[in-house]
């Protein structure tokens, strides 16, 4: 039914078409207006969520009957419709005055209370509403919920749990636990309240997806895309199902796979930033340098405040030898995230494949600044410096390499080099031996001692190859 139901035809009963208030006002002169015509009018366009149109014929309804608790209770209504807490909770504090003990205005406001993130008023009013009755599942599904949200996760099971006990029945009630036992870790018990949920609601895709993300998080990959299909097979274009199916299939390794279902993602969500990134990274993974570029541009002209999208871009970039491009990447990431190891490192590696050594020794020592222990920057530093002749402080990053990682062979020769190369013979043949030790794959016979310049050429060789 519409409010023409109710008031007649407009063009029949010459109702000014829009101006219904004026219409009522003329058919009942200084009479009070009709209370359940009104009432109807008003219960319409709250299910049509017409708020603004509801809140006029409130005022209507107050105005003619000012000691009605339900006039007050539906202007509540409509303007918590609108977001307007405040001026709801004060109408339904107004609708209390006249009915106290109205348990269904009770949760409406505690409901309102809770939207406006006023969570300690919000459980006074639910536990006022189950002093009245104590059984009221909506009161208790209600405070459940306010409890969630407010990451009191074992008291909002408690609640579900105590709804259950009421209405076995109770799917919803399920469905809230399987969520809250997710976020605590209890993967085990999310699972099975999501399976009891199922049984009763097997058509929600929420559920289905629900379930499917838990089972990742177990590692259960093949089974959480079963589950994921099955949200989509009742929602195929619920694009979250696509693109946690597609990071499944990427944990397994099947990255065709996952990049199918990023696309389809970006079937029905045409401007998700990540579902791009996630295509460029597969491709990245699988080597294809050229297309992961091609994604992780349509990443960044989405969303340009990532620095993991700039980060990948620049790592493809620097696998094509597009090494200015990757400078720029990286200093772009670095603007956004400027303390991360990570980055400094790429950096480096980009600024000596460009020949800029004095930057890359500057970005070397950012990186050992932010990660002393990094036993890998220690060595490449130590390369660097050792490239230009530094020797001494080569050493002194090698020695710290050694102490970061003291089972890594390759720093023990780099020092053997620069031992031989500063004709410190026996420095050299003990760097080479303990070198060995460690990587006895390489040993080889020779006398040291004798034979130490073609030692020396060996690893000059090893080092270019």
């Amino acid at each position: 039914m519409s409010t023409e139901d109710i008031l007649g035809n407009t063009d029949n009963d010459n109702i000014p078409h829009g101006d219904e208030d004026s219409f009522l006002k003329s058919q009942n002169g200084d009479k009070k207006f009709d209370y359940e015509t009104l009432e109807e009018i008003i219960n319409i366009y709250l299910e049509e969520n017409k708020f603004e149109k509801a809140i006029k014929y409130c005022d209507i309804l107050i105005e003619s009957y000012p000691y009605s608790a339900e006039a007050f209770h539906q202007k509540a209504l409509a303007l918590d419709g609108l977001w307007k807490y405040d001026e709801a909770i004060e109408c339904y504090d107004k609708a209390l005055l006249f009915n106290p003990t109205d348990v269904e205005l009770i949760i409406n406001r505690a409901i309102t209370l809770d939207s406006a993130g006023k969570y300690a008023a919000a459980m006074e009013s639910f536990d006022k509403a189950l002093e009245i009755e104590p059984n009221n599942t909506e009161a208790i599904y209600h405070k459940g919920l306010s409890l969630e949200r407010q990451e009191k996760f074992d008291e909002a099971i408690a609640c579900f749990v105590q709804l259950l006990e009421i209405n076995p029945n109770h799917a919803d009630a399920y469905y809230e636990i399987g969520y809250c036992h997710d976020f605590i870790d209890n993967l085990n018990d999310s699972i099975a309240a999501y399976d009891k949920h199922l049984e009763f609601n097997p058509m929600n895709y929420n559920a289905w997806y629900n379930r499917g993300i838990v089972l990742y998080r177990q590692g259960k990959y093949l089974k959480a895309i079963e589950s994921y299909e099955m949200s989509l097979a009742i929602k195929e274009n619920f694009s979250p199902a696509w693109f946690n199916m597609g990071n499944a299939f990427s944990s397994l390794g099947r990255l065709h796979n996952a990049i199918e279902c990023y696309e389809n993602s970006l079937k029905y969500k045409k401007e998700d930033s990540m579902s791009y990134f996630n295509i460029g990274h597969a491709y990245e993974e699988l080597a294809d340098y050229k297309k992961a570029v091609k994604y992780f541009d349509e990443s960044i002209k989405l969303d340009q405040n990532s620095w993991d999208y700039f980060f990948s871009r620049g790592n493809s970039h620097f696998s094509l030898g597009n090494y200015r491009k990757a400078l720029s990447d990286f200093k772009s990431a670095l603007i956004l995230y400027k303390d991360y190891a990570d980055l400094w490192y790429a950096r480096a590696e980009t600024e000596v494949a460009l020949g800029k050594t004095e930057d890359a020794l500057k970005s070397y020592q950012k990186v050992l600044s932010l990660d002393p222990e990094d036993y890998e920057a220690w060595y490449d530093y130590g390369n660097l410096l050792s490239s230009i002749n530094k020797y001494e402080l080569a050493a002194d990053a090698f020695f710290k390499s050694i102490k970061a990682n003291q089972y890594w062979a390759e720093p023990y020769f780099e020092l053997s080099k620069i031992y031989f190369l500063t004709e410190e013979t026996e420095m050299g043949i003990e760097m080479l031996e303990k070198g060995f030790e460690i990587n006895p794959i390489e040993k080889f016979e020779y006398n040291f001692k004798e034979d130490w310049k073609k030692v020396l050429e060996f690893l000059i060789f090893r080092k270019r190859t």
